[in-house]
């Protein structure tokens, strides 16, 4: 069955439930469905409208973005941590702009594209570590920012 009849069949249930609603039945659950799936499928025509082939220059302007991200990497030290840790990039301690030293990233990247696919991975699964603890614990503002801005970055990423 198509996507967009199986929204269209889910509105419709909803819309014939109002008069349910009126006599105390809660319908919130389906509510939320409905607007996930709508995110869902839009999320996915975006997906496949990414995977048009990017040229690598875009390739790398969308990696230099997510860099300079200031929700996903608050201090120049977050950026340089990143980049050793995840990308085994092995920067010494940089006294160096942020901006210099996201353009030293972007260029090694370019030089070993493999790096690309690096990245990828280590996005998805910071995402998802941040995301799994932040069930377990109560986490500040800062760190649930930190987290929404992965998981954006972590969509965006995927598909590149």
């Amino acid at each position: 069955m198509e996507n967009n009849v199986i929204l269209s069949k889910l509105e419709d249930i909803q819309k014939e439930l109002r008069p349910f609603e009126k006599q105390g039945l809660d319908t919130s659950s389906l509510k939320i469905f409905v607007k996930n799936f709508k995110e869902f499928l839009k999320l996915n025509n975006q997906s496949s409208l990414f995977q048009q082939e990017l040229k690598f220059e875009d390739k790398l302007s969308i990696i230099k973005s997510f860099l300079e991200d200031k929700k996903a990497f608050p201090k120049i030290e977050n950026v340089i941590v990143f980049a050793n840790e995840r990308l085994g990039i092995e920067f010494k301690n940089q006294k160096k702009s942020r901006e210099t030293t996201i353009s030293l990233i972007i260029s090694r990247i370019s030089s070993k594209p493999e790096l690309k696919d690096k990245l990828k991975e280590a996005v998805l699964s910071i995402r998802n570590e941040m995301v799994h603890s932040n069930t377990k614990n109560k986490k500040s503002s800062k760190q649930i920012i930190t987290t929404e801005s992965f998981s954006k970055w972590a969509d965006i990423i995927k598909n590149i």
